[in-house]
């Protein structure tokens, strides 16, 4: 059987009919994106750490794009609308399109991250807004670089964990360690994170080393959202926004990879996002460790749509 192409970077969905995010039209061809916003599956759970090994996150994408069929209204031509009844906003005329998933090749880390770079990079240099499903957390790495690597940005991590580690058992890119990689490349103009809950002293030792400025989810409950935000998050700054959803309390996202006890609930999820969408410009978001086997009823998958959902009315309404 004749291989595919090593340096292949999409798996289109070939099949007529195929479920995309939202709805979206398909593009098979990266080259001819024409969007306001691109969706992109990573199925990728490799970097999940032990002795954490939960995996299944792989499986997110499909999930998602399953879940999210109930939420924006398709248009022709490939525009979506959602109205809000809360807010009584209507959010209308948004271009959007589905790539696919990021083409996961065996164990190959190197040539994997590096296909995720180069579709996060084509997006923002594309002018869409790129929204990546995964997947385990360590993909925001090879994506944070591939869209600072079109776009400078202040990198957003909304997690309980803060993934900070400098290396697990010798290795130095996982899911426990994304953050402070991303932390160490000098296209990244800033680093916070939020929700943090169980961080191990080396992690917040290096934070204070690399500059990088904290809130837990206690200060997020405590003092609000916008006061914590506006300390943390640069204003005018392009952002890329990462959310681990095991940042929510585990009553509300069973089925994600490393669930914390004493989480945010989703409407504090949803300001805090609100908040940071009003701080600068979104080029990219990413939604991690959604890990379908741990959700049979499908509830997290739900959860991580409408977060998408929510923050995209935030991001394009402005």
């Amino acid at each position: 059987m004749e291989g595919r192409d090593p340096l292949q970077t999409i798996e289109p969905l070939f099949a007529e009919g195929a479920r995309t995010f939202f709805g979206a039209p398909g593009v098979s061809d990266p080259e001819a994106l024409d969007a306001d916003v691109a969706f992109v599956g990573v199925p990728f759970d490799a970097g999940t750490p032990q002795p954490f090994n939960r995996t299944g996150q792989a499986q997110g994408p499909a999930a998602a794009r399953a879940a999210s069929h109930e939420q924006f209204d398709s248009e022709p031509g490939g525009t979506a609308g959602w109205y809000d009844i809360e807010s009584g906003r209507e959010l209308v005329g948004v271009r959007m399109a589905d790539l696919g998933d990021v083409y996961i090749q065996g164990a190959d880390e190197a040539r994997n991250f590096a296909r995720m770079s180069a579709v996060a990079r084509g997006v923002v240099e594309r002018g869409a807004l790129l929204v990546a499903f995964g997947g385990d957390h360590s993909i925001s790495l090879p994506l944070g670089r591939g869209v600072s690597e079109a776009e400078p940005v202040a990198f957003v991590h909304v997690d309980a964990h803060a993934d900070f580690l400098d290396d697990l058992d010798g290795a130095r890119f996982s899911g426990a360690s994304q953050l402070r990689r991303l932390a160490e490349l000098p296209s990244i103009r800033g680093v916070s994170a939020l929700g943090l809950r169980n961080v191990a002293r080396p992690e917040v030792e290096g934070m204070r080393e690399l500059g990088v400025g904290w809130a837990t989810t206690l200060d997020l409950i405590e003092r609000g959202a916008e006061d914590v935000v506006a300390e943390l998050v640069p204003a005018d700054v392009p952002l890329y926004v990462s959310v681990d959803l095991d940042v929510l309390d585990p009553a509300f996202v069973p089925g994600t990879t490393l669930p914390e006890p004493g989480g945010l609930s989703y409407r504090q999820l949803r300001e805090t996002l609100a908040v940071v969408a009003g701080r600068g410009r979104i080029v990219a978001i990413d939604i991690a460790e959604l890990n379908p086997p741990y959700d049979p009823s499908g509830v997290t998958a739900r959860v991580a749509t409408w977060t998408i959902t929510h923050l995209l009315a935030e991001t394009l309404t402005k």
